[in-house]
């Protein structure tokens, strides 16, 4: 795929992210109905109607690609390009008032993502990347930070108690090597990674369409995203997404 493709895409991308936002605005704040899927994860007609919305887009600009959607699932064809999304990640947050959901796109060339966005609609901050292109904070070339301790780095995890529960020796350790252990991430916490505002950031279990959009800004904000074995192209067991002095430290951890 050529460069200018590839821009093209990005910015389209960061456009119907951005959109999409609006129509998560309508809602946040705003008494809803909150109703459980099979799996009782939470969902509300914001989520519906913000997939439906960005499907629409998609739709319109690009026909002939495929697209996978948390809520509608997935509409294939025979394009290597396929779009994943995620409208609201964090609904739980976005349930509570809380200003941290984001909406995450991503678009992925034979399987692999290339193309990545997360926006923030209550605090109108949005971390973009395509491959070979770099990352991008609200327009402006982003990195991770060069933080080469454990120990003085700040790292973020979206649920301590459930890596607790999954993966107890390493939660352990990472709270007592780690200068700094928080919680509530969600993908908030990857562009805090990607802006190099928070050094680390782990989840212990992740979705696809969670992880598709990460893969892209991390590596081009000059960091490293591997599931927490080191595998470099995570599908949705668990993430972490650090500069790469930090990431053979906290893989001395997990082995």
């Amino acid at each position: 795929m050529s460069l200018e493709n590839l821009e093209t895409y990005l910015s389209f991308a960061v456009d119907v992210a951005k959109k999409a936002g609006n129509v998560t605005m309508k809602y946040f704040l705003k008494d809803i109905k909150v109703d459980r899927k099979e799996d009782e994860t939470p969902v509300t007609i914001a989520d519906r109607e913000t997939e439906e919305y960005i499907r629409e887009k998609i739709e319109e600009s690009f026909p002939e690609h495929a697209i996978l959607g948390e809520e509608a699932g997935e509409s294939t064809s025979d394009s290597p390009l396929r779009w994943v999304i995620d409208p609201i990640d964090g609904t739980q947050s976005f349930i509570r008032g809380v200003p941290l959901y984001t909406v995450l796109l991503a678009l992925e060339y034979n399987g692999v993502p290339v193309v990545g966005v997360i926006h923030n609609p209550p605090l109108q901050e949005t971390v973009s990347a395509a491959t070979g292109l770099g990352a991008f904070y609200n327009g402006v070339p982003c990195q991770v930070s060069s933080t080469e301790y454990l120990a003085k780095a700040w790292v973020q995890v979206t649920d301590y108690a459930d890596l607790d529960r999954r993966r107890p020796a390493f939660a352990k350790k990472l709270l007592k090597e780690s200068y700094s252990c928080r919680t509530w991430g969600d993908a908030y916490g990857y562009l805090l990674v990607a802006t190099g505002r928070v050094d680390v950031m782990i989840d212990p279990i992740m979705s696809y369409w969670d992880i598709a959009p990460l893969k892209p800004i991390i590596t081009e904000s000059g960091g490293v995203f591997t599931d927490l074995d080191g595998n470099d192209n995570p599908t949705g067991v668990s993430s972490i997404a650090c500069n790469s002095v930090l990431h053979k430290e906290i893989m001395k951890l997990v082995h």
